[in-house]
């Protein structure tokens, strides 16, 4: 899915609010791209580093990698800058 062009947001806020309009939806800006992420878009949560939202297309996930890790309910995505930069497990149980 190609991304496309748009206003590139600040690449330290997982969300931004419009000061112009406080009662609008806060806007989430891919981590790699610094793009508005859309609910309609293929993403994906680093839940348990950053809590950035990423284009698929973004991260380098495939497709089929995508779809089995959103349809099962325990996985925990971690962005790759996570993976490297923080003490996470590649393995979590959940209690």
């Amino acid at each position: 899915m190609p991304v496309s062009a748009g206003k590139v947001y600040p690449a330290d806020q997982p969300m931004v609010f419009n000061a112009q309009n406080p009662n609008a939806p806060p806007i989430y800006p891919c981590g790699v791209c610094h793009k508005e992420v859309h609910d309609n878009d293929q993403a994906i949560l680093c839940e348990s580093g950053c809590n950035f939202w990423f284009h698929r297309g973004c991260t380098g996930l495939t497709e089929a990698a995508f779809q089995m890790l959103t349809a099962e309910v325990y996985a925990e995505w971690v962005c790759d800058k996570c993976l490297q930069s923080k003490n996470i497990p590649l393995v979590k149980f959940k209690p």
